[in-house]
């Protein structure tokens, strides 16, 4: 397995006048993004100049980044357009990510998808329709945690547990009454997130 980290974080855009950007659909590689604001712009010759509040200006990335641990360097960038708050590994090299997003190098994936171990995107892609918050993974079966009432296809309330090959969703439904994720691995979220996993895989739907 390659030893690489990926790395989460909203999908940098090039911020104009203070409003907010809409949602992309692409991921542009031929415009340079910033990492803040941009407060005024004017061209001249063919070179565009450009002002405001940052202090890295570089090729967008997306939504998340797989890099280098022992030297940061990014390596392939699979151009997530949105932005990604899960990742788990598929065991072979590859992830799975979630989060909000709308399409992966260019190719329409709403919230959840596979990254392959060669940074490809793979056919595998369950629709989900809402944010996706937490990823975990065993015994072939990927655990979704998030806000979403759908997923696959499927009826689902904040959790769901889908086929790691096929993507099909599976039967195993404890349908919380609350938003599932885990923003801090030893917060009481993660907890109770992994409390749950535990005791519906032993029949015990309750929290």
């Amino acid at each position: 397995m390659r030893n690489e980290a990926f790395v989460l974080g909203a999908l940098l855009a090039l911020h104009c006048c203070g409003n907010s950007p809409a949602l992309a659909q692409l991921v542009r590689q031929d415009l340079y993004v910033v990492d803040g604001w941009v407060n005024a712009f004017a061209e001249s010759g063919g070179t565009l100049y450009i002002g405001g509040n940052f202090m890295q200006v570089g090729p967008a990335t997306g939504g998340g980044v797989p890099i280098d641990p022992a030297t940061g360097t990014a390596l392939a960038v699979p151009r997530v357009a949105g932005s990604v708050t899960a990742v788990v590994q598929d065991g072979a090299g590859g992830w799975f990510i979630g989060g909000l997003f709308t399409h992966v190098n260019g190719v329409p994936r709403t919230n959840l998808a596979h990254i392959l171990a060669d940074h490809t995107l793979s056919s595998w892609g369950p629709e989900v329709n809402g944010n996706v918050d937490a990823l975990a993974m065993s015994a072939g079966v990927v655990y979704v945690g998030g806000s979403f009432t759908l997923i696959g296809g499927q009826p689902r309330n904040n959790i769901a547990a889908i086929d790691a090959t096929t993507g099909v969703v599976t039967s195993w439904n404890p349908n919380p009454n609350g938003t599932v994720g885990a923003p801090d691995v030893s917060g009481a979220e993660a907890r109770r997130f992994n409390r749950l996993l535990y005791r519906t895989a032993r029949g015990i739907v309750r929290d």
